[in-house]
């Protein structure tokens, strides 16, 4: 019986040193990893706004950051809030990587006014900082990659003259009136626009919320044939709600819809026909290019404060050529 219990106990003794290693092990890996024991090795902490495996566009930048971080043997951690409108928890996630002490901080900054502040943190912790898409005023100006808003907006607008043959009346759908991304959006429209004295017809906020945009487009085709012929909607959410609404209204085709994005409900908008165009952005370039830079800023090379990446327009007639489907579907740039 003593033999059998002083088994058990260098059994149980050998489990908790072989537990010990490991935690110490990987205890020893981050360590190194934040640059205390001087590895040579560049950390990049890069945080975006959602880790949602059903948000097709941060999927995709995700996608992109990791193909650069292999290519360039960067170490990298990608966290995000589960909700793309969650400021507090990226705000925590912020506190927490300056702690951290990476070479890098890597961040597509929600909308808040706390972020601003939270930013300057950064930098005066001495970590360098690239922004992903959401120009966030900082002075100096900080390193940014974005999709190029303005001219896409320009694009939609564009669009909207051709599908209307040149009679455009338009309704912009918006998510936020301080959103920087949909604002330059919105001057965009507005610019393509200038030469229509009725060209927009008037912009509406559903504070990102696909329920609000498809109220707010009931209510404005009700009551008989309402008095313009094009929505734009500016983000995913207001896309979705939009075309609900227009189905609904026995209006798909009739009623002209162009949006934004890519993901897996707008792809099937397109091909239905209720979605008669969508401005494509290129996420996976996003993650990507905001990797490389972050790294060229750490190493000391030159680095442009704006690199902008161009949108195109995705329609039902070539939404099925090589270079689209690349668009539409990123990961295959892998």
């Amino acid at each position: 019986m003593r033999k059998r219990r002083l088994s058990i106990i260098l059994t149980v003794m050998t489990a908790i040193l072989i537990l010990y290693a490991v935690f110490y092990t990987h205890l020893a890996g981050i360590t190194s990893w934040v640059g205390v024991t001087g590895s040579e090795t560049k950390s990049i902490i890069v945080i975006l706004k959602s880790s949602n495996v059903r948000s097709d566009f941060w999927q995709a930048v995700k996608g992109g950051v990791d193909a650069a971080a292999k290519e360039l043997s960067v170490e990298t951690v990608v966290q995000s809030p589960l909700v793309e409108t969650d400021a507090d928890t990226q705000i925590t996630l912020l506190d927490e990587a300056i702690k951290r002490k990476p070479h890098a901080i890597v961040v597509a900054p929600i909308n808040d006014y706390r972020m601003v502040d939270k930013l300057e943190q950064v930098r005066k912790a001495g970590i360098k900082l690239v922004l992903i898409d959401n120009p966030i005023p900082l002075d100096p100006p900080p390193v940014s990659v974005a999709n190029d808003h303005l001219k896409a907006g320009r694009l939609a607008g564009a669009t909207a003259i051709s599908m209307t043959g040149g009679h455009p009346k338009v309704a912009i759908i918006s998510d936020n009136v301080d959103a920087n991304a949909s604002n330059a959006r919105k001057s965009g429209i507005e610019q393509a626009l200038l030469a229509y004295p009725d060209g927009v017809y008037g912009t509406y906020y559903t504070l990102d919320a696909k329920q609000r945009a498809y109220l707010i487009a009931k209510s404005l085709l009700g009551g008989g044939q309402p008095p313009f012929n094009t929505f734009i909607t500016l983000t995913e959410s207001a896309t979705l709600g939009v075309a609900q609404a227009i189905e609904e209204a026995g209006m798909a085709g009739e009623m002209k819809l162009i949006g934004f994005e890519s993901s897996i409900d707008e792809i099937q908008l397109l091909e239905s026909g209720v979605l008669g165009a969508t401005l494509v952005q290129r996420p996976f370039n996003l993650g990507y290019l905001a990797l490389k830079t972050a790294l060229r800023e750490i190493n000391g090379g030159d680095v442009e404060t704006t690199t902008l990446i161009d949108s195109t327009v995705v329609n039902r007639m070539n939404m099925y050529s090589a270079e689209n489907q690349k668009l539409l579907f990123p990961f295959s740039e892998k």
